[in-house]
């Protein structure tokens, strides 16, 4: 069970070993693009050019219907990858050895929506990827295997993503060949612990400087590729897609800007200031720095102003 492009690699991985796989679950087709023509969903893509049976239920919890088109389907494991529906307890329940769920953190650490985007905007060095034994609860379910990754000061929510995507489906490569030769351990999780990681909701692009640099490097590189980190620029609505964190003392006031060189634009934060790499103006290209500026000089002075 898996929709989007996260969910292609564990797929991609489990056909590779040869596993067998009766049923491929994902969401609806949905409009997109200008056009809002129906596509298809990536693991739908990846399913039918194998040749493996794909079901697209509207909602598994309240269709008795759906249910039990996957409830006949006898399995060992049921897989879940960013599938995107609450599973009810029946389905959960339904295969012979376990229900097991590719997810995002190092569990307790940052259970939810957005664990990739909010491990960078929380100012975390290191995340991963843990494949859980799924229960009701919301990633509580037993840990099975934890496999760590370093985020770098460079990682935007889509580099690390990206990542992540590939240790996720070698991850679960792992679990399965544990289960296999009965070496599985699984270890519980402490309700009480942990954090959680609440869904990125657009009105947090909107960027504040008057917060640490750090922090506001960090939400940049986060908010990137969605919603993008946003302020104003002479009036107009300025994207930033890309910034880097300066330990440079300030006593401008924070928004302002202190030099252009090159390569960034200079802002004034709390304990330090931000390099902001790579912009756009709102319905025009994104680029870097260094071109923007060729078209757009921005003074030395000049106060980034919230939207």
């Amino acid at each position: 069970m898996g929709t989007p492009d996260f969910a292609v690699p564990s797929l991609q991985a489990l056909i590779d070993k040869k596993f067998e796989i009766k049923l491929v679950v994902t969401q609806p087709d949905r409009p997109s693009g200008r056009g809002q023509i129906l596509q298809f969903p990536p693991v739908k893509t990846l399913a039918i050019a194998n040749k493996i049976p794909v079901f697209q239920p509207e909602s598994l919890k309240t269709n008795t219907e759906a249910r039990n088109r996957v409830l006949e389907t006898p399995c060992d494991f049921l897989v879940v990858v960013a599938f995107g529906q609450i599973l009810p307890k029946e389905i959960l329940d339904h295969p012979r050895i376990a229900p097991l769920n590719v997810h995002a953190s190092l569990l307790p650490a940052y259970r939810g929506a957005a664990p990739i985007q909010r491990a960078i905007m929380e100012g975390e060095e290191q995340t991963g990827v843990t494949i859980q034994w799924m229960i009701e609860a919301l990633d509580q379910g037993d840990v099975l295997v934890h496999a760590p990754t370093n985020i770098s000061e460079d990682d935007t929510s889509q580099s690390l993503h990206d990542r992540l995507i590939v240790i996720g489906a070698s991850a679960l490569v792992e679990c399965l060949e544990l289960f296999s030769a009965d070496k599985i351990v699984r270890r519980s999780q402490d309700s009480r612990v942990g954090s959680y990681a609440s869904k990125i909701l657009k009105k947090e692009s909107q960027i504040r400087f008057d917060q640490s640099a750090f922090f506001v490097h960090r939400t940049i590189m986060g908010l990137n590729p969605w919603p993008v980190a946003e302020c104003r620029l002479s009036g107009k609505t300025f994207k930033i897609h890309r910034s880097r964190f300066l330990a440079r003392e300030s006593h401008a006031e924070p928004g302002t800007v202190l030099e252009t060189n090159e390569t960034e634009i200079v802002v004034s934060c709390h304990q330090g200031c931000v390099g902001l790499l790579e912009v756009q103006f709102e319905n025009r290209n994104r680029m870097k720095v260094s071109e923007f500026l060729k078209g757009h000089p921005v003074p030395a002075g000049l106060i980034l102003g919230s939207i």
